[in-house]
């Protein structure tokens, strides 16, 4: 994969989805500045979504807790009350789920990927633990309450 081509496709999908479908506006830690691990305080919602096609590989998004918990209770319309841990999660899958196919159509828009299921990333099983692909890029993302993590790794 082209690393840049990779990049521009990731900030702008990760635009045009939060910004679209979670009302969510928001911007790079700082122009082409990428992250070598995506940041972890221990109360993150962490999702993994793998793809191959031309090429192949995983995305990981990782988003603290507090903000996932707003993002799904606005995404799914529900109140505060009403929102559980299986809501979180599968809001944070659904948002990865959008991030993935729309960079991959702005990456290469004659390619065909096929995208596996979004799933919680536990960081545990070791066997299916895509950060381990030769190549990776990971950005941080700002929003207005806080950051999250977009990352792509892949077979380089």
């Amino acid at each position: 994969m082209n690393k840049e081509a990779l990049i521009t496709a990731i900030k702008t999908s990760t635009s045009e989805v939060l910004e679209t479908m979670f009302f969510m506006p928001v911007d790079f830690l700082s122009a082409g500045k990428e992250i070598t691990e995506p940041s972890s305080n221990g109360g993150d919602v962490a999702v993994r979504l793998d793809f191959s096609g031309p090429d192949s590989g995983c995305f990981r998004l990782r988003v603290p807790a507090p903000l996932a918990r707003d993002v799904s209770i606005d995404f799914l319309g529900i109140d505060h009350d009403q929102l559980t841990d299986d809501d979180v999660a599968g809001t944070v899958k659904e948002m990865i789920n959008m991030l993935a196919g729309n960079t991959l159509s702005l990456y290469d828009a004659d390619a065909v990927f096929d995208l596996g299921v979004p799933e919680v990333d536990t960081g545990t099983d070791g066997t299916r633990d895509c950060s381990r692909q030769p190549a990776s890029v990971a950005l941080e993302v700002l929003t207005l309450a806080s950051r999250m993590t977009v990352a792509v790794d892949y077979r380089d």
